[in-house]
């Protein structure tokens, strides 16, 4: 994974959009190998499964995953739709629990259906009505679905059985923590984006130090170039050390 993983909380993508989400520019850890395989095998002409569920931690690469589904079948002529669950329950709740017409007959016309962060479904009963309708009528014309959650389907809590089902017919893949080679990988990807030299020892140093999430190691590697660029010096432990405050 390469940018930041939210779209700025945007309800609906059509696509093509957001060029940054690609398969191409997707780092794979050994802990991801099996959601980008599963993802991609998704968007061929005929998969061996029509729904995929993806689960893990926060800043690992799922909305990165989704969107970059979209783009790649829009190239194909397929119309795939990003929706993000927070946001439409939001929208739902506003119009009396009833979906707005137009933003359902988008929903339900396309090929690829891509639910982001449906963990927000607990507890919102008329949501899940809502979209288990909205499942059964994109699998009667055989589109393929896609989720992506926090938690295994099992895991949610307070979602109907019903639903819990439905996430569960297609494939479901976990992606886990990035490994260490995966993360000097990313390390190194953002270090270059910004024209910045990260030698392999201050990766090395770094490895064990800080968190292993997206947002964390650029989080990480904005503030040491920033540190490098105000002190007009090269990237070092030292410097590293200074700028994070590491021992």
């Amino acid at each position: 994974m390469l940018s930041n993983e939210k779209t700025s909380q945007q309800l609906i993508l059509d696509f093509p959009a957001r060029p940054e989400f690609s398969f191409d520019n997707f780092i794979v850890s050994e802990s991801s190998r099996f959601a980008v395989e599963a993802a991609g095998e998704i968007c061929s002409p005929s998969p061996p499964f029509r729904s995929l569920f993806l689960f893990g931690p926060g800043g690992l690469g799922k909305t990165h995953l989704l969107i970059s589904i979209g783009n790649r079948v829009s190239q194909t002529g397929k119309r795939a739709l990003y929706l993000h669950c927070r946001e439409w329950i939001q929208k739902l709740n506003a119009g009396g629990g009833i979906p707005d017409a137009q933003t359902l007959n988008r929903i339900t016309a396309v090929d690829y259906f891509l639910l982001d962060d449906v963990e927000y479904l607990s507890g919102q009963k008329g949501a899940q009505e809502q979209l288990y309708l909205i499942y059964n009528q994109l699998a009667e014309r055989e589109a393929r679905l896609v989720f992506a959650s926090s938690l295994h389907p099992h895991d949610l809590p307070s979602i109907q059985d019903y639903l819990i089902s439905r996430f569960q017919w297609g494939m479901v893949v976990e992606l886990g923590p990035i490994d260490a080679e995966g993360m000097a990988r990313i390390l190194k990807k953002l270090a270059a984006d910004r024209g910045m030299n990260l030698p392999g020892r201050t990766i090395e140093y770094l490895l064990t130090r800080i968190p292993r999430d997206f947002a964390s190691l650029n989080a990480v590697v904005e503030t040491i170039n920033r540190e490098s660029l105000v002190q007009k010096k090269k990237v070092s432990i030292a410097l590293a050390k200074d700028a994070l405050n590491l021992p």
